[in-house]
């Protein structure tokens, strides 16, 4: 029997230093039914060069697609109409897949037909001081996406494989700058699927000087702030629609949607501060909202958004 066929998604963005040992971990892989669609999401550098001359030696591979910039999850979306696999692996321009990343996960998804992920240990390590250690949640045992990923996300991006067939139930990534690969893992967690682990470190994160984004510059900038928004408005309005509003965690939800309001409020987006404030009070209005929300609405209306906020901000640390 011919092995199933995963296809493998590098967004990249002016990554010419660190996109051919990207490339490189994929050539090594013990399972070698791959196909790696890099999708070079507009690089002003020497990337696409690097990228087309491992293309030209091993082309049956590697594809190059080209796109304006548009950003990781746009990028990321080219690659999967460009893919043909049963299984989806995407990957960061900075990061590493560790040899055996595919073979053992693709045969835990074996083991567990039921299962539409895998995920493994993941390592992140310092560049520049070499410090090593274990990303989030991913040496545990992670039953559920949602709602445990609604304050932490439990692994990275590079660290699950999905089967392909999930995006026949789901949408695919939606067009934000910060927090897609956050949103994209709740909403497919929102469908109660099953998960299956390797425990074994398979993947490295590696952090360096500089932009660990594959497309856009992000820091808290209104665009990074906007769509920090956005990505939780998206997933409010669905837990709403699907009924997926119990208080055991949609407390600390409310809490975080309330510090996005005043984040918006203190830079100036008000139009989004006053929506995510409306959210965190439609959240807790089933139950006692907390002092902060109802004392916070009643001071934007007297002093203004960037005045209640940095009055609020006093007066919790005086706490």
């Amino acid at each position: 029997m011919k092995p199933l066929l995963v296809s493998i998604v590098i967004p990249v963005f002016n990554r010419e230093r660190m996109i051919g040992e990207c490339i490189e971990s994929v050539l090594k892989q013990t399972y070698k039914s791959i196909e790696l669609v890099v999708v070079d999401d507009g690089s002003t550098d020497n990337t696409a060069q690097v990228v087309q001359e491992l293309a030209s030696v091993y082309p049956h591979y590697i594809r190059y697609v080209y796109q304006d910039n548009s950003g990781p999850a746009i990028a990321r979306n080219t690659g999967l109409s460009h893919s043909a696999g049963e299984f989806i692996q995407y990957l960061d321009s900075d990061d590493l897949l560790l040899p055996t990343k595919i073979e053992l996960q693709v045969k835990a998804l074996q083991n567990h037909p039921e299962a539409e992920v895998a995920y493994c240990q993941t390592l992140r390590t310092n560049m520049v001081t070499g410090e090593t250690k274990t990303w989030a949640r991913t040496a545990e045992e992670i039953e559920r996406i949602f709602p445990d990923f609604l304050i932490h996300r439990g692994w990275h991006t590079i660290s699950p494989l999905w089967r392909s067939r999930l995006y026949s139930r789901m949408e695919r990534w939606e067009n934000f700058c910060c927090m897609e690969d956050w949103e994209h893992d709740l909403r497919a967690g929102m469908l109660d699927i099953k998960i299956a682990q390797v425990s074994e470190p398979l993947a490295l994160v590696r952090d360096h000087d500089g932009d660990r984004s594959s497309g856009m510059k992000t820091g808290f900038t209104p665009v990074f702030i906007r769509d920090f928004f956005r990505s939780h408005k998206s997933i409010w309005l669905r837990m709403k629609s699907q009924g997926l509003t119990d208080w055991s965690y949609l407390e600390q939800f409310s809490r975080k949607m309330f510090w996005i309001a005043r984040l918006c409020g203190e830079r100036q987006l008000i139009a989004e501060a006053k929506e995510a404030l409306s959210f965190a009070t439609e959240m807790v209005a089933n139950h006692h909202a907390p002092w902060e929300i109802r004392t916070f609405k009643a001071l934007t209306k007297v002093l203004g958004w960037p005045r209640a906020v940095t009055w609020t901000e006093a007066l919790k640390k005086s706490r």
